[in-house]
Parts: structure tokens; sequence; C-alpha cells
């Protein structure tokens, strides 16, 4: 490779990437769509090229003389079929722009959430049939799949496509943040006592199986899952995090999926307010992510948290956490003896319900793909970065 772009370089992985592609002496353009978020890239020896992959121009000027693309980028400025239109759109830009500049390899990351949140509960492997399931992200990253196997059937352009699991570690993502802030607002719970199966996946294993799948000549064309070397159970990883929040949130209350159901049951029968709907919509991290980043949204809720922080006395803060955020929602009756606690998202349950391990048996064999970071090792890594944040 002797010059990368990267589509959402401003986030999780696509900064990983950046990170370790510079730490390897690769020449690397990074796509900044909003400035404000581009601080952690700023401190890394590498080009970056305003641009936003729903404008074609703007890619055709970043991808020049670049020979491998890594399309990262998601757009969560909208959401709805809106989010999954402009999955498509931003991928046809980016494949577009590759062939126009004739790259040697466009790198999609797509995701497991093709096969929907209730895969069948076995070992599930690349020929397993996908579907759209009307959940807008998981169907936007189908439609965008489907478009860059196709193209590279018509047009020849090579692409690879990955899938990958559950990503975590330091500097978030979705599900670090997730995990964290459920177990802190008291919505999290050990689903099922924790048993499910959680394929997780530390991102500079990700990383690595990006390199690979930008370089082997087995790549183009196809469709590889890509996770750690073997799963773990769900009660390992969210005990994970709450260690790393300290002992105080320890044990996890325990609930089964019927019990969270029937809590969730006999809470639809209370109409909530506007305000705890509007609030419900903002636990969401990807809304909030999307949210911050408008800077004069970003500035506002830093200004709040000032006051909150340096203005309200104690007492005042935890009144505020509790009444308006809404963090002791009632569930009577659980059988588990959980009471007070809001819920776990449905979505959440049925992913920690999950008991489907997906192979990665083509990625190894196919790509030579061998996961260098244990889950212990990317989880004190994790932790650490956790308590330094102060989450």
């Amino acid at each position: 490779m002797t010059r990368i772009l990267i589509t959402g370089a401003t986030g999780f992985i696509g900064g990983r990437l950046a990170e370790v592609a510079c730490q390897l002496g690769i020449p690397t353009v990074a796509l900044v769509r909003t400035w404000a978020r581009a601080a952690l890239l700023s401190r890394l020896p590498l080009t970056m090229v305003p641009g936003d992959i729903l404008e074609l121009d703007t890619l055709r000027r970043a991808v020049r003389g670049c020979d491998v693309v890594f399309h990262c980028a998601v757009d969560f400025r909208r959401i709805g079929m809106a989010h999954r239109r402009s999955s498509v759109l931003g991928t046809r830009n980016v494949l577009q722009a590759a062939a126009e500049a004739r790259v040697k390899r466009v790198v999609f990351l797509s995701s497991i959430a093709v096969y929907g949140r209730t895969p069948p509960p076995r070992i599930v492997t690349e020929d397993e049939p996908v579907r759209h399931t009307g959940d807008n992200y998981g169907d936007g990253k189908l439609d965008a799949e489907r478009l860059a196997l196709r193209t590279f059937l018509d047009r020849g352009i090579p692409v690879a496509v990955l899938r990958p699991t559950i990503v975590y570690g330091p500097f978030g993502g979705y599900w670090t943040p997730a995990t964290v802030g459920a177990i802190k607002n008291g919505s999290m719970v050990l689903v099922n006592g924790g048993s499910g199966v959680c394929n997780c996946l530390y991102v500079d294993n990700l990383v690595q199986a990006m390199l690979l799948a930008a370089q082997h000549p087995g790549a183009p064309g196809e469709v590889f899952h890509v996770s750690d070397e073997s799963p773990v159970p769900w009660k390992e990883f969210v005990e994970g995090h709450a260690r790393a929040l300290g002992d105080g949130f320890l044990p996890l209350p325990e609930m089964t999926v019927e019990e969270i159901e029937a809590a969730r049951a006999r809470l639809r029968q209370r109409r909530p307010s506007s305000i705890k709907q509007t609030l419900t919509v903002l636990k969401d991290p990807r809304i909030r992510m999307a949210l911050r980043s408008i800077p004069a949204v970003a500035q506002v809720e830093a200004f709040g948290k000032a006051i909150v922080r340096n203005v309200l006395p104690v007492r005042a803060q935890h009144f505020l956490r509790e009444t308006v955020i809404g963090w002791t929602r009632s569930v009577p009756g659980s059988a588990s003896g959980v009471t007070d606690r809001p819920l776990l998202p449905r979505g959440m349950v049925q992913v920690h319900a999950s008991r489907t391990v997906f192979s990665v048996e083509k990625a190894r064999r196919v790509l030579g793909y061998a996961p260098r970071v244990d889950f212990h090792e990317g989880m004190e890594r994790t932790a650490a970065w956790i308590r330094w944040a102060r989450l």
C-alpha cells in the first residue's frame, strides 16, 4: 500500500485504523466531515481532507493518488429510511470515486447486523442467508454490501467486504459506551444470567483484518466475518466493564428475557410524558453521537454539564439524575427481585440472549487472520481507558 484513504476516520474504527497505519509508516488520507471530531487525528502524521461520502466531488479529491480505500463511514445524521438510503448512496459514491481513481482495493466495513438481531442459535458462516429485518442500520449495511459485491462483478472493482461482530476497545464506538451507560444508569441486567454468546472483537484485531483484506489477492469479491479467536459469555463482557467502573456496580442483577418483556408490558400501560420519551431517545449512544457532531449542540451540552458539576450541590445533582433523567423508573414485580430500575433496550436484550457463534474460519483460511489480542488483554486495555476517561 503506497497511500490509503479512510472514510469515517474521525470515528472509533476508522480512527484506530489511521493510528495503526501511521505507526506502520503508511501514507494516510483521512476524510473529515466534522472538524470538531478530528482532535485525535490532528496529532497524527497524516493528511486530513474535508469531505462527505454523500458528496461525490469531495471523494474524488480525497482519493487522488491513493491505491486503497477503507470505507468505514456511517452517516448517523439521518435516522429511519433516510439512514438506510444514505448508506447506499455513500457507498455508491465511494465506489465511483475509487473506480475513477483506479484504486487497487476497496475494503468495505459491513456488519453482522445484516443477519438481524436474532440470527440462528448455531455456528454461522458467511454462507448463512442474510435478510432485511426492518432495522434501518442493518438493512442499510445489507443494501450497501450487495451494491459493493455487484459492483465487483459488473465493473471489476476489487472490493472486499468485512462483517465485524461486537467491536469494543478504548475510545468507544457503540458497544463500550452503551454497556457502560447501561451499567451506570441502572438498566443493565445479566440477561438469562449472562449466559448468551458475546462475539466480541477487540478493535485492533479488526484493524489487522482490514489491513489483510487490503492486500491479500484472494480478498476481492469475498465476504469475511471478523471476530476474536473465540466468543465469551455476555456475563464476562459486561462484568469486565462494570469492574472498570468500580466494585460498587457489582454484582449485577439477573433477569430472564420473559421477565424483562413482562416488565416492559407493565410499563406500556403507563403513558410516559413527552419529556421522558425525549430522554429515552437521547439515551441511544448513536443518537447522542449524531447530535454532538453539531457544534452548537455540543457547546450547549458542555455548558449544561459545567453548570451541573460546578454550580448545583451534590444532592441536587442526584435529584436531577433520579427524577429528570429517569434512572429509577419503576419495574414492579420482577421474579428476580429487581425493582425500581429502567429497562435495557429490547435490541440489546435480543443481542445479549443470542446463542449464535460467528465463524471466522474463512478469514483465517483465506486472509491468514490470527487475532493477536485476546479478550483478557483487550478488556484490560478498555478498562484502563474507561478509568482514564472517567466514564
